[in-house]
């Protein structure tokens, strides 16, 4: 990698630990693919079919992941967006596999990467493949770094461990890391530790780190929490700068459907653990097919909005999740609520008149529904 911010270099041949483990056949077609070559091995980056996640509590099972589907492209930008508590981290997590257990426990379904299921693949093998092929940047730099080791060892212990890199070529490659996402003198703020990096060149740093192996998948959750817009606009700049660069797929976890419209391909819409909708972010913005997303879209400030105006807002509270609905999870907020929402379940449908590959769960725009 140049120092000059330019397209990273090609890392050292990767090797793996001396001490790892393969133990599931999984794993052994992840090793294989470790040393291969080709750009892709499945039909899609990304695979998630029915995957469920549950925390089991002293005051019942909470549903935080409810049979979720959806998958993402090589080298795409995907938005998962909705409120907060919403399922949409936890199904960050569960893809990344880093749920704590207990009391969290992937209960069911698929996620299946560059063609190999990584809930076949055991702990060890799981390693292996985080920070290698799927990076992840948390949403709280200054909790997810160390405050006890300087960044410049934080970036390099994961090039070391995931490629065999020596003790300076991995110092090598974390300050052009540091220079690729846009921090000045990289070589020297190598040493130096957190608490002297502003909140959003911490954000950088954590890039940095994700990007240390040039992964295959980056998921970022909620990647501008407590940043300025100005400072937003930067980190939501690099990262779409920096995908198109390195063709690094990127699963945006975010509450913020400007932020998702203008960096997403497509966009999923969840609430209450589900997906709720999703298709191509003009169709979404354009023409939403679920009440709970025309919702989300009304509550956004707006320009043509009376000074001093209020905001809307979405009435009531999300359902609990101990003990979720058996219907439609958003009928007791929902405007154009009809016995059938309360007594059946509404599937993701396609909706194709609206967009190539649009779904939404709802009664009401189903053919021959009642919402326009």
């Amino acid at each position: 990698m140049s120092g000059d911010g330019g397209a990273p270099a090609t890392a050292a041949e990767p090797r793996l630990p001396e001490a790892a483990h393969i133990s599931t056949p999984e794993g052994r077609r992840l090793v294989a693919q470790i040393g291969d070559e080709a750009d892709r091995h499945g039909r899609k980056l990304l695979e998630v079919r029915n995957l469920s996640t549950q925390f089991f509590t002293p005051d019942g099972v909470v549903h935080a992941v409810d049979e979720v589907d959806f998958d993402l492209d090589y080298g795409e930008t995907l938005g998962l967006v909705g409120e907060s508590g919403c399922g949409k981290s936890v199904t960050a997590l569960s893809i990344a596999r880093l749920v704590a257990e207990p009391p969290g426990r992937i209960v069911g379904g698929e996620v299946v990467f560059d063609g190999i299921d990584l809930l076949r693949l055991s702990s060890e093998e799981m390693r292996l493949l985080r920070g290698r092929r799927i990076g992840f940047v948390f949403q709280d730099p200054m909790s997810s770094l160390n405050p006890t080791m300087t960044v410049g060892r934080q970036i390099s212990e994961s090039a070391a461990a995931h490629l065999g890199l020596s003790r300076p070529a991995a110092s090598t490659r974390a300050a052009d890391l540091l220079s690729m996402v846009g921090i000045p003198r990289p070589a020297d703020r190598l040493g130096d530790y957190p608490h002297q990096f502003s909140g959003g060149m911490r954000q950088r740093v954590m890039i940095a780190i994700a990007l240390a192996c040039d992964p295959m998948l980056l998921i970022a959750d909620e990647p501008t929490t407590a940043l300025d817009v100005t400072v937003q606009a930067q980190i939501m700049e690099l990262l779409r700068s920096l995908s198109e660069r390195l063709r690094t797929a990127v699963l945006l976890i975010t509450h913020d459907l400007g932020i998702a419209a203008g960096m997403c391909q497509r966009v999923c819409v969840m609430y209450a653990g589900r997906i709720v909708e999703r298709g191509l972010v003009d169709d979404i913005f354009g023409r939403p097919r679920m009440p709970y997303t025309r919702a989300l879209l009304d509550s956004r400030p707006r320009l043509d909005v009376e000074p001093g105006g209020r905001l809307r807002t979405i009435e009531g509270f999300p359902p609990d999740l101990v003990d979720p609905r058996p219907a439609c999870r958003f009928a007791p907020r929902c405007a154009h609520r009809r016995a059938v929402c309360d007594e059946a379940k509404p599937d993701l449908t396609p909706r194709p008149a609206d967009g190539e590959g649009h779904a939404a769960r709802c009664w009401g725009t189903e053919a021959g529904g009642w919402i326009p």
